[in-house]
């Protein structure tokens, strides 16, 4: 539909302003949801506030995709954990 109108080009475009998009939100969203979580629950948990946030954000800005690894990583594994002991 868009591709007749415009081109495939205007669909390549949009794919890659999704992507890059969720490149950006994940890790800002993890890097914000670290920093929200009290450092006991991390403590419990068997991790480390501090590090995660470091990771993510040092990894996020020097190469990008692997900042985004962790960020979900973080999101998928460690903020679970985080969350119940904290709730």
């Amino acid at each position: 539909m868009l591709g007749d109108i415009f081109g495939p080009d205007i669909l390549v475009v949009f794919i890659m302003l999704v992507v890059g998009a969720v490149g950006i939100v994940v890790p800002i969203w993890a890097i914000v949801d670290a920093a929200s979580r009290p450092s006991g629950a991390f403590a419990a948990a068997g991790s480390s506030k501090g590090t995660w946030i470091t990771l993510i954000a040092v990894f996020w800005i020097l190469t990008g995709l692997i900042g985004l690894i962790l960020a979900c990583v973080y999101l998928a594994s460690v903020r679970p954990r985080v969350a119940a002991i904290g709730a």
